[in-house]
């Protein structure tokens, strides 16, 4: 992938953020209000907020149960002004912010991976244009800090995957994810990626690859068991007020409806959704214009695996690699669906995590169905879809907005 494609993907995603950060209507975005009312409690008391001394806010759809380091975060930034309108402004370029530096580290992951150029750009568009991603980072959301942070503690792991983990690189990355699950618990998908990395390492020592492990899960515990105390001991729950925030929503039955209710809730809200509660939507033939490339991209998939089983090519990628990002996107489906037996939120944004997984996955899939010459026109393809659904996308939000 060439310096100009990097540049020119920046640049549009960059744009097209700002202008939906200014199109949307303020507190229009997902839970924003509720959001932005954590940071400013915790501003304002210089601690961690209480929801049973707040009996004028509705309690259905607070955020409280949510981790706090992005709420640390926004509310410094936020001191400057007392105007809700300008700290809702101000987070939101705050998120902007933050979905740079997520593109960056796509962009550094993608460069290890040494893939072909048309592959890199690609994957690369899907973190720069993808309409649901495009929306979610230019608006107030716990999820613009945990993506970023997650990414840029996979890339450390890949950087290091070909050596020793050695016990300073333990203490980083117990850190690194220590503080992603204090800013969302979908953080927890660090965990077996990071384990499985340690076991991968040149020492295949057991008893030293233990020690790491205990070393690794111990310090998580102790930079977030106080927050787990704290709403043990005020809400009387680990989780917090998580039960008061979802009453309003819908509860079915696990069953294999609800698989299906949970995996087209999903697929559409990973590519095209807008509004307070994903309900502004595109036409049903653009999902379904979606899903068929979905399945060819499957189907692409299918035919290198055969082709693979079958031993007439070879794996080009690190088998290591390979295994480090597919467990990481193997948990992030299973939280998604773990969350989803109790509780019924089928939003693509949570898999957001693992957008370059699925980037990487969707794009070779359908490359593989391409002959070699017209793979390079891919990114290009992709590109102008992802632009034409972005454009239908504003002026869906115009008119319902108007």
């Amino acid at each position: 992938m060439t310096t100009s494609t990097f540049f020119f993907l920046a640049t549009t995603g960059l744009i097209l953020r700002i202008i939906f950060s200014f199109l949307i209507p303020d507190f229009t975005g997902n839970d924003e209000l509720a959001h932005l009312r954590y940071a400013q409690h915790i501003a304002a008391e210089k601690i961690l907020p209480n929801l049973n001394n707040y009996k004028d806010e509705q309690v259905a759809g607070n955020e409280y149960f949510q981790p706090p380091v992005y709420y640390f975060l926004g509310s410094m930034f936020i001191l400057t002004t007392e105007n809700a309108a300008s700290q809702l402004h101000i987070l939101r370029m705050l998120s902007i912010f933050l979905w740079a530096v997520s593109f960056y580290f796509s962009y550094k992951i993608l460069r290890i991976l040494k893939l072909p150029s048309w592959l890199c750009a690609s994957a690369l568009a899907f973190s720069a244009l993808l309409p649901t991603y495009v929306v979610n980072s230019s608006t107030v959301t716990n999820d613009a800090l945990s993506v970023p942070l997650t990414i840029a503690t996979i890339y450390y792991l890949l950087i290091i995957l070909n050596k020793e983990v050695r016990y300073s690189q333990i203490l980083i990355l117990s850190a690194l994810s220590g503080i992603t699950i204090l800013t969302k618990l979908n953080g927890f998908i660090l965990i077996p990626a990071i384990i499985t990395a340690v076991y991968s390492t040149k020492n295949k020592n057991f008893q030293i690859f233990f020690f790491k492990s205990i070393l690794f899960l111990g310090i998580i515990f102790l930079i977030t068991i106080w927050w787990f105390a704290y709403n043990k001991q005020v809400y009387g729950d680990l989780m917090g007020p998580i039960d008061a925030s979802t009453a309003t929503f819908a509860k079915i039955q696990f069953s294999l409806q609800k698989i299906y209710l949970l995996s087209r809730g999903t697929f559409a809200t990973f590519w095209v959704a807008y509004g307070p509660a994903n309900e502004i939507r595109l036409p049903a033939f653009v999902y379904g214009i979606l899903f068929l490339f979905s399945s060819l991209s499957i189907v692409g998939n299918i035919i290198y695996a055969r082709k693979i089983s079958k031993r007439k090519i070879k794996l080009s990628l690190d088998g290591k690699i390979i295994k480090i990002l597919g467990i990481a996107l193997a948990s992030n489906l299973g939280l998604h669906l773990a969350f989803n037996i109790n509780h019924h939120q089928p939003l693509g944004r949570y898999l957001f995590l693992s957008l370059i997984q699925i980037a990487l996955i969707f794009s070779f899939g359908i490359g593989n169905l391409l002959t070699i010459k017209t793979r390079n026109y891919l990114p290009y393809f992709l590109i102008g879809i992802f632009f034409f659904l972005n454009i239908w996308g504003v002026l869906t939000t115009i008119n319902v907005y108007k």
